[in-house]
């Protein structure tokens, strides 16, 4: 099955209900929405509070695990269960994360809530942007989606993230959906740190 699929089933259920919680949706799926050409492996939404994580879980209780899972947090294949809807796991460097994983029609679907970022720059005016930031609860964007609009970290901020990541497979694919497409020039200068401009200020100029 793909991450269309799985998408639609969400934006439907999320629809029908009375939630009116804060998502976005960021990773690849959030870049092939913005015409970036990725495969994407997993759909991630983060959410802004724990509380809506647990809303969402109930929400998504039908592709529940009947028994919890034996598995580590740590394991990709750890799914949400009736006993154990979500996680809150804690790492050595403080950072903090509200976690439920599901299979909707086979494709992996994750909620994330993210209570301690242990320090990673977030900044619109010089360290760059994180896409797991504070900022991008105000810099999001909607997308036609079916007959749905969706919420997505523009590519702008994706792009400060995955130079970070040295994914340089999905710096190329956002970079050139960016030149094609058209950015946001003011956007783009505040989403780059100042050292990934200068890299790029060529290019995007």
């Amino acid at each position: 099955m793909t991450w269309n699929q799985a998408l639609k089933t969400f934006c439907d259920l999320y629809s029908e209900s009375e939630l009116t919680n804060k998502w976005i949706i960021v990773g690849s799926v959030g870049s092939v929405l913005q015409q970036a050409i990725m495969t994407p492996n997993d759909l991630d939404i983060y959410v802004r509070n724990v509380e809506d994580v647990s809303q969402i879980a109930v929400l998504l209780r039908q592709f529940n695990l009947r028994t919890k899972s034996d598995r580590s947090y740590f394991d990709s294949e750890w799914f949400s269960s009736d006993e154990e809807p979500f996680f809150t796991q804690s790492f050595p460097s403080g950072f903090t994360w509200t976690k439920g994983k599901w299979k909707i029609h086979d494709f992996h679907f994750e909620v994330v809530q993210i209570s301690n970022s242990a320090g990673i720059p977030d900044s619109d005016t010089g360290e760059g942007i994180w896409e797991g930031g504070k900022h991008i609860w105000e810099l999001s964007k909607y997308i036609e989606f079916e007959t749905h609009l969706v919420p997505v970290v523009p590519l702008e901020i994706q792009l400060e993230s995955n130079i970070r990541r040295n994914r340089q497979d999905r710096v190329d694919a956002i970079m050139k959906a960016l030149l094609s497409n058209g950015y946001d020039k003011e956007l783009l200068r505040k989403a780059l740190s100042t050292s990934n401009f200068e890299q790029l200020k060529d290019l995007i100029q």
